[in-house]
């Protein structure tokens, strides 16, 4: 009989379930902060982007006015 009167696969299978949620909420946490990197990625070449429009535009405004 086992000790504290569970059976030993009753534990195996508590400590694996415990093991898959923490992997589960490790997987989501690392998820969630790649997602915000990306995000602030994308911010910044929006704003490289928009930057490189703007001066487009001057470039032409000055090659227009030659």
């Amino acid at each position: 009989m086992a000790p504290y009167g569970g059976t030993p696969n009753g534990w195996v299978s508590i400590v694996l379930g415990l093991i898959l949620l923490a992997i589960v909420v490790f997987a989501f946490w690392s998820m969630n902060k790649t997602m915000n990197e990306l995000k602030v990625e994308l911010n910044n070449l929006r704003n490289v982007l928009e930057e490189t429009r703007k001066n487009t535009e001057e470039v032409k405004k000055k090659l227009e006015e030659v």
